[in-house]
C-alpha cells in the first residue's frame, strides 16, 4: 500500500508537470515601451505578449487567445497595473506576473538614478548568510561540514510516514492470514509437515523480504521520478538548496535499520495478535492493540518529535521499542548523537528477539486453540496452556 500510494502520488506529480498549461496575457502600455520590456520577460508557465489596444486585448480574451490582459500605467515614477479577465488568475500566475513587474520597475529606477546594470545587480544581490556543523573527533580537533540538519529532517520526517503505513499495511496482512489460516482449518495440514515455530518464523522472514523489497522498489521509484521531472524549475531549485554532501553514511543505514527492525516488532505483535483469533473476519478487532500503539507513536512523532525534538517525553519515548523505530530517526536528524540511536536500535533488535522467541511458544501453543469468547478469552487459556507446557 504504501508503494502505491508513492507511487501514485509520483504519477499525479509528473503528469501535472507535463500537461500544465501555458498561460496567456496580453500587455498594454500607453507607453509602448513599457508593454515591450514586460513582454519580452520570460516566466515559467506564462507566455506574454503585446497588444495596441485595450478593444484588442479583450477581442482577443472573447475569441479566447488569451486567457488575461494586464494594462500597466505609470504615475509619479511607479508601475501601476491591473489584470483583466473572466476570471482572476491563480496565486501562482499573479506572484510571477508580480516578479515581472518589480522587475522592470527597478529597472526604470536605475535608470532614473542613471544606474549601469553592474551597479544595479550588486544592488539586488542578498547578504549571505549560512551555517556550519562543528563535529569533535576524538584527539580533540574541531570538524566543520555544511548544515544538512534541513535534508536529514525531510528524510526522518518521510521514514517516519513510510514506516507507519508500512507497519500497518504488513500488520493487517500478516493477522487476516493466520487467521484465515485457523478460520479454515488449514493449521493442521500445515502443522502435519512442518512444526509451529518453522511456520511462524517463515512468516517473519516473509515479512522482513517484503519491506526489503518495498524499500527497494520506493527507492527506485524515487529515482525515476527524479529523472522524469528533471527540467522541473521547482525541483531542481529545491535540490539545488538541499546540502546532500553533510549527510553521513551512518545516518541513512540507521534510517533503514530503524525502518526494517520497526516493521518486524510490529509484525511480530501482529503475528501473535491474528493467532488470538479463529476467523479471519475478527484480526482486525485482534491487531487494535498494534494499531493504537502505533498511532500514538506516530502521533507523538508528527506533532510533538517535530516541533521539539528535546522534549523530555520524546527522548524518553525514544528508546522505548513500541515507538522507537517512529521517534529516534527525528530525534538524530536534530542532533542526537549516534550513540544514542545506536544504543535505541540495540533496544529495538534485543526486544524483537524477545518477543519473537515468545510469539513462537504462544503461537506453538494458541495456533490450534479455537475459543470463541473473544480476544483476553483466548489470550488467557493460552497463557494458561503455556505455564502448564513449561
Amino acid at each position: 500500500m504504501p508503494f502505491i500510494v508513492v507511487l501514485v502520488g509520483f504519477l499525479i506529480g509528473a503528469i501535472m508537470d507535463k500537461g500544465q498549461e501555458t498561460t496567456t496575457i496580453g500587455i498594454y502600455s500607453k507607453q509602448p515601451v513599457l508593454a515591450k520590456a514586460l513582454a519580452k520577460q520570460k516566466l515559467p508557465a506564462l507566455k506574454l505578449k503585446q497588444v495596441d489596444s485595450v478593444k484588442e486585448a479583450q477581442k482577443q480574451l472573447q475569441a479566447e487567445k488569451l486567457d488575461n490582459y494586464l494594462v500597466v500605467t505609470k504615475k509619479d515614477g511607479e508601475l501601476l497595473s491591473t489584470v483583466y479577465g473572466e476570471k482572476v488568475p491563480d496565486d501562482a500566475t499573479m506572484a510571477n506576473l508580480q516578479q515581472a513587474l518589480n522587475s522592470l520597475q527597478t529597472s526604470l529606477k536605475a535608470g532614473e538614478y542613471k544606474l549601469t546594470s553592474d551597479q544595479v545587480a550588486e544592488l539586488m544581490q542578498p547578504a549571505k548568510l549560512e551555517g556550519k556543523e562543528l563535529s569533535f573527533t576524538d584527539d580533540g580537533k574541531v570538524k566543520t561540514s555544511n548544515d544538512s540538519s534541513g535534508v536529514k529532517f525531510a528524510l526522518s520526517y518521510a521514514a517516519c510516514i513510510f514506516t507507519f503505513f508500512l507497519v500497518l499495511t504488513y500488520a493487517s496482512l500478516i493477522a487476516q492470514e493466520i487467521a484465515g489460516e485457523k478460520g479454515m482449518r488449514i493449521m493442521e495440514v500445515i502443522l502435519s509437515s512442518t512444526n509451529a515455530k518453522t511456520h511462524f518464523y517463515g512468516k517473519l522472514l516473509g515479512v522482513i523480504l517484503a519491506a526489503l523489497t518495498q524499500l527497494v522498489a520506493t527507492g527506485f521509484l524515487l529515482g525515476v521520478a527524479v529523472f522524469i521531472m528533471r527540467d522541473n524549475g521547482s525541483l531542481n531549485e529545491m535540490l539545488a538548496n538541499l546540502n546532500f554532501t553533510g549527510i553521513e553514511p551512518s545516518f541513512i543505514i540507521l534510517l533503514l535499520l530503524f525502518i526494517l527492525a520497526g516493521s518486524l516488532f510490529y509484525a511480530v505483535l501482529a503475528a501473535l495478535c491474528g493467532s488470538l483469533v479463529s476467523r479471519a473476519e475478527d484480526a482486525p478487532k485482534a491487531i487494535m492493540p498494534v494499531t493504537y500503539l502505533m498511532m500514538a507513536g506516530y502521533m507523538l512523532g508528527l506533532i510533538v518529535a517535530t516541533n521539539d525534538p528535546s522534549n523530555f517525553i520524546v527522548t524518553i519515548c525514544s528508546y522505548i521499542p513500541f515507538f522507537s523505530m517512529i521517534l529516534m530517526p527525528i530525534v538524530l536528524a536534530n542532533g542526537a548523537g549516534l550513540m544514542g540511536a545506536s544504543i535505541s536500535l540495540v533496544i529495538l533488535v534485543f526486544s524483537t528477539l524477545v518477543l519473537a522467541a515468545f510469539s513462537a511458544r504462544m503461537y506453538r501453543v494458541n495456533v490450534l486453540v479455537y475459543n470463541q469468547k473473544g480476544i483476553w478469552a483466548s489470550l488467557r487459556q493460552s497463557l494458561t496452556m503455556l505455564r502448564k507446557d513449561v
